[in-house]
């Protein structure tokens, strides 16, 4: 099994080297500078460049004069209307995208996103994985996390993978685990709109709760989006299984009403606040509840970050003597790949 998946691994690098694109595309910078690099990814105010002699760089997108390049990209403005095709030069602070004389002229301070078309599996992920350890000599207390994200883009489909889990240890007590996977696939229908479909598997030793499955369906509109932040509204409906301990399984239908914010900022260092906010209200009796999830992460160096990370989870009618909530705050260090 290890050696399958190490051969798997060396094929995605090896194709991504065959396919992958020459370094002939140009960034020109506000200072004059002259970057002949391959145009990786524009993302949260983050223009990344393949450089012969750097590696791979980031540079602050309101620093780009012009870009240009051959290859065919995905780009999205703030409006949400997306564009395909090459990127040819322009005047300062603008680009046409697409070949003359159907190329469309757009200001770079427009831009919110570019991404290649085609391309090997490999360059259409991206995502993050942290950990964090802790530990209390008083009362021999050992605290773990771990946190991981894995997205994938094509030219009409976003699908996200997320996994958290977190365990404490103690001496004196039993142990506490809380894990959460959670899967979300987005079509992309309209400007700042998606259909989405997600389902989610919650386990939560601290609130009595052996699982609690979900599956759903919704749409999402980008509220506000542009280099600095992105806030999206969510709504749909869901199918609930829960499983607490001593109790009998129950099925519930929910509504779900949701918001994500997220701000971020560069000038040479990367500095990110998520936040989600979801609320499921019971449609066959009166119980609502609400999971929040908060993260802060600042670059470290290179690929390397450290985060904040909190976690709210409320039931307003749990099983009789059962916990109504639990919160947690964690420490981490991460690789974004």
């Amino acid at each position: 099994m290890r050696q399958a998946a190490c051969a798997l691994v060396l094929l995605l690098l090896l194709a991504d080297s065959a396919a992958g694109p020459t370094t002939t595309d140009v960034a020109e910078l506000r200072n004059g500078d002259r970057i002949t690099c391959e145009i990786r990814k524009l993302e949260r105010g983050k223009l990344t460049v393949k450089t012969d002699g750097l590696g791979t760089v980031a540079i602050e997108w309101d620093d780009v004069e012009r870009v240009s390049s051959r290859a065919s990209y995905d780009v999205e403005l703030e409006s949400g209307l997306r564009l395909f095709g090459s990127l040819e030069r322009s005047d300062a602070g603008a680009v046409v995208v697409g070949a003359p004389p159907a190329g469309v002229r757009t200001r770079l301070r427009e831009i919110v996103r570019i991404a290649p078309v085609g391309g090997t599996l490999w360059r259409r992920l991206d995502g993050t994985v942290d950990a964090g350890f802790s530990f209390a000599q008083a009362n021999v207390q050992t605290d773990w996390s771990f946190n991981a994200e894995v997205r994938y883009r094509s030219r009409r489909w976003v699908s996200e993978l997320q996994a958290d889990s977190a365990l404490t240890i103690r001496e004196d007590a039993d142990r506490q685990s809380r894990n959460t996977v959670t899967l979300k696939s987005q079509r992309l229908v309209g400007r700042r709109w998606s259909t989405l479909g997600f389902a989610q598997f919650q386990q939560n030793e601290e609130l009595s709760l052996d699982l609690r499955a979900l599956v759903g369906a919704g749409a999402e509109r980008r509220l506000v989006q542009s280099n600095r932040t992105v806030m999206a509204a969510i709504g749909g409906a869901a199918w609930t299984n829960e499983q607490y301990s001593g109790e009998e399984d129950e099925n519930v239908a929910e509504m779900v009403a949701g918001l994500t914010w997220d701000w971020f900022t560069f000038d040479g260092r990367s500095t990110n606040l998520d936040m989600g906010l979801f609320s499921f209200y019971a449609v066959n009796r009166p119980r609502v509840r609400l999971e929040l999830n908060t993260s802060f992460k600042s670059d470290i160096v290179g690929d390397l970050y450290w985060s904040i990370n909190l976690f709210e989870s409320y039931n307003s009618d749990p099983p009789a003597s059962q916990k109504r909530s639990d919160f947690g705050i964690s420490a981490t260090v991460g690789w974004s790949f």
